[in-house]
């Protein structure tokens, strides 16, 4: 009876080990599981190197030509490229920034989370980000 007692009480400890460790890998934030870190990621398995500056296009769907607008007035200054257009089947403005940056993840997360900011504030939506021509 008392060898009966023993392993039942150490499967019961083994058992408690086992959950408290699934507990911790699950509730361990995970370093930079995003959609900007994964990317660069993959684009440096591709060969981009780390501190080589690449043309980054960012892409904005707005609602109208002054969302357009104020978006423009606000990058301008930070040296970004912007072009603009309608399009008639979404009755909506596409507004495409251009400029070459180092392939960061801090800094393009910091970007994904400000221009998304500034399209919902607008009534539009940040599309994300791709490497350019």
């Amino acid at each position: 009876m008392n060898w009966t007692v023993a392993l039942l009480i150490l499967a019961a400890l083994i058992s408690l080990a086992r959950i408290v460790s699934q507990l911790r890998t699950t509730l361990k934030p995970k370093k930079d599981d995003d959609w900007d870190s994964r990317f660069i990621e993959q684009l440096r398995k591709m060969g981009f190197a780390p501190f080589d500056p690449y043309p980054v296009d960012f892409f904005f769907d707005l609602p109208d030509e002054q969302a357009c607008r104020e978006v423009t007035e606000e990058l301008e200054p930070e040296q970004f490229a912007i072009d603009s257009r309608y399009e008639p089947d979404t009755e909506r403005w596409s507004l495409h920034a251009h400029r070459t940056l180092r392939l960061q993840v801090e800094q393009m997360q910091a970007f994904t989370i400000r221009f998304n900011a500034m399209a919902q504030s607008r009534g539009g939506r940040y599309d994300g980000w791709a490497i350019g021509k």
